[in-house]
């Protein structure tokens, strides 16, 4: 039975310990940074690498055994297509990535309804993320649809699901924050809290984010 050669498994290794660093790094990107764009990818890369990456490591540990043992050709060639596909789609999340990180270190503008202004213009490096992320164009979250409220989505502040941004995207306009979940099990309360900011119209005020700190223009 065809086997793969020491030396190919040792570079399957090398290629494998690269990806993990950089999924490493990526999530530590994500702890900082909240929900960006790059997240849904981020996130599927890694639970991709996760599959397969423990058969690099048996093929790497073998290799070592005395005598060793060398994968069978078959099982290395799937492997070895894997992480190839995983490696260009890291590359490519990568430059995403440094894309979203230079733009937070420039300074941006939000509209945000007067009423949202209190909770909005805070010291808070995740909600300037997501202020950003507003400023930006993102779509955020849809919903949840409630009777008799205008189309709006949200951003869960810093990745925390109990913690949200209401906007209109179409307007890049900030509605205001809720301190829950939002999902088909919310209450009546939550709901009507919900149309409750939801609606808030009216003046505005511009906010200006520059780094993680937040200012009034």
């Amino acid at each position: 039975m065809p086997t793969a050669s020491g030396q190919m498994i040792e570079k399957l290794d090398a290629d494998g310990k690269v990806v993990k660093a950089a999924l490493a790094k990526m999530k530590d990107y994500l702890d900082d940074a909240g929900e960006p764009d790059s997240k849904d990818a981020i996130e599927k890369l890694t639970t991709q690498f996760a599959v397969f990456s423990p058969r690099i490591d048996k093929f790497a540990r073998e290799i070592l055994l005395k005598p060793p043992i060398f994968a069978d050709e078959a099982a290395y060639t799937l492997v070895r297509k894997l992480l190839t596909a995983t490696m260009a789609s890291v590359a490519k999340t990568a430059k995403v990535v440094a894309a979203e990180q230079a733009a937070a270190k420039l300074a941006v503008k939000v509209k945000v309804v007067s009423a949202a202004k209190s909770e909005c213009l805070i010291k808070d490096k995740k909600m300037a993320q997501a202020l950003k992320m507003v400023a930006s164009g993102t779509k955020g979250r849809a919903g949840p649809a409630e009777k008799d409220v205008k189309e709006y989505n949200h951003i869960h502040i810093g990745g925390n699901a109990r913690y949200n941004l209401l906007f209109q995207p179409g307007k890049k306009l900030v509605l205001g924050t809720l301190d829950f979940h939002l999902d088909t099990s919310c209450s009546d309360a939550q709901k009507k809290e919900i149309k409750k900011v939801a609606a808030r119209s009216g003046g505005t005020v511009t906010l200006v984010i520059s780094g993680d700190e937040i200012t009034e223009e």
